[in-house]
């Protein structure tokens, strides 16, 4: 499907490269790893309540209080997958540094997914319920944290949040690792990203969890006072799940001879929730009304990728994601990167891939409004135009909420502003023609009629 997105493994070397250059290569890359793990245990050690009578070793409270709100549980996990799952009450310097460089190595998003599952199970082989939720909000708080975002969650999150866990296990009251894999393959690619990439930031950057600085994203700042049908919760899952062509991605990232930024840059380049900052408002129905004559205005000549959000009956929240900009057509169009996704009653891509969209206003041969699903057997939703109900499966429903979202960019919204500019001028243009003719009076002088008459058209009444 359009949003699978295997990462090599970067710790084995290529058939043809150099085997000594390799080994140098990885050697270097570990001394660089102990050298910023060895510093954070320093850090660590240093926040002991009553100073580490134990030199060399790090106390489990010590480790466990550095994690504040949200992550508080996150550094239980991680203190008890650093030392196995045992009882011990201490973990040394050596077995703290051999545990964060296995951490280190998992560039493969199969690998990472292996890992934070036993780490979220407690080292089981499957997840329960309360655990799964645990981890969705865990991996939310730490992509915000990863992300400089400033923690918020709202009632709204926490519904998406508990539908992503009815999603997992359907009827199921256990989850396996093989079966969370098949899930999130379909679903949910790149839930991990952030996880690791926060991950990734703490221990080679030496940094205490207190340490990391947040600030507010001007252009984010409305997902985050719940001014919008998406809110943060959402955004961050979307970011999770949806193809790259939907976030912008930063151009001239140069290589560096350093290891440890290069593979920072590689895991960077799936951390993509702040990249929605590039993202514009284009309609919604609460700001400029419920109507297919507003939608058309506000969405036609905007040519970048879009998310359009639809609210309606049965707490149904669905997303098209369109790789594409939406235009009347009377056949189905749409990218291969195209996806139909369920944010709640549970949480999944319902579709995916090429011609699942049609927009009919003219066509007597086909409903006129707007379907989305691969043709008339797979159709999963019809908004008729005059959008005040949506068909789901054939089911009519009130419809609640529309918002559409450019993903092009400033320069898809800068092409849209200056098509309209030109529209509007061109109609102008046709409006003050025709007013010219209608104020003139000497029809028997106008052009016009000199060219109707060489075309062999009567311009008179005596002629017709």
């Amino acid at each position: 499907m359009g949003n699978s997105n295997t990462q090599p493994k970067t710790d084995e070397p290529h058939p043809l490269a150099d085997s000594w250059g390799h080994n140098r290569s990885r050697r270097a890359s570990t001394k660089i790893y102990n050298a910023s793990l060895s510093k954070l245990f320093e850090k660590l050690e240093l926040t002991a309540d009553e100073g580490n009578a134990h030199p060399g070793e790090l106390s489990r409270v010590t480790f466990e209080n550095v994690f504040h709100g949200p992550l508080h549980k996150f550094g239980k996990l991680m203190y008890s997958i650093m030392i196995n799952g045992t009882a011990k009450e201490r973990i040394t310097r050596e077995q703290f540094t051999k545990s964060g460089r296995e951490v280190l190595k998992k560039f493969d998003e199969k690998d990472q997914q292996e890992y934070y599952f036993r780490l979220f199970s407690g080292g089981n082989n499957t997840l329960n319920k309360a655990d799964a939720l645990q981890m969705v909000e865990i991996a939310y708080a730490l992509t915000l944290s990863a992300s400089k975002i400033p923690y918020c969650k709202d009632e709204r999150d926490e519904k998406v949040f508990e539908s992503i866990v009815t999603s997992m296990f359907g009827i199921e009251t256990e989850l396996t690792l093989e079966a969370f894999e098949s899930w999130l393959k379909w679903n949910c690619p790149h839930f991990f990203c952030g996880v690791h990439n926060w991950v990734f930031s703490i221990l080679t950057g030496s940094t205490l969890p207190s340490e990391l600085e947040t600030a507010p994203v001007p252009q984010l700042e409305g997902f985050v006072e719940g001014r919008y049908l998406v809110t943060m919760g959402m955004l961050w899952v979307l970011s999770a799940t949806i193809p790259t062509s939907f976030t912008r991605t930063p151009t001239g990232e140069a290589s560096s001879n350093n290891p440890l930024l290069n593979s920072y840059n590689l895991i960077m380049k799936l951390a993509r929730l702040t990249r929605c900052q590039s993202w514009s408002l284009l309609y919604s129905s609460s700001q400029h009304g419920q109507s297919l004559n507003r939608f058309t205005h506000h969405v036609t000549s905007y040519s970048g990728p879009t998310m359009t959000f639809l609210s309606f009956e049965g707490r149904n929240l669905y997303c098209i994601a369109a790789d594409c900009g939406w235009r009347e057509s009377t056949s189905l169009f749409g990218g291969p990167d195209c996806m139909l996704i369920q944010l709640s009653p549970v949480y999944r891509v319902v579709q995916a891939g090429e011609n699942m969209l049609l927009w009919n206003e003219y066509s007597r041969d086909l409903p006129k409004g707007i379907q989305v699903g691969k043709g008339d057997q797979n159709k999963v939703i019809f908004l008729p135009q005059d959008f005040d109900q949506i068909e789901h499966y054939g089911v009519s429903c009130t419809l609640h909420k529309i918002e559409v979202w450019g993903c092009g960019g400033a320069t898809a919204k800068e092409a849209q502003i200056q098509q309209k500019q030109w529209e509007n001028k061109d109609t102008q243009r046709h409006q003050s023609r025709k007013l010219n003719l209608d104020l003139d009076g000497n029809w028997q002088e106008n052009p016009d009629k000199k060219l109707l008459e060489w075309g062999g058209i009567g311009t008179s009444h005596a002629q017709r």
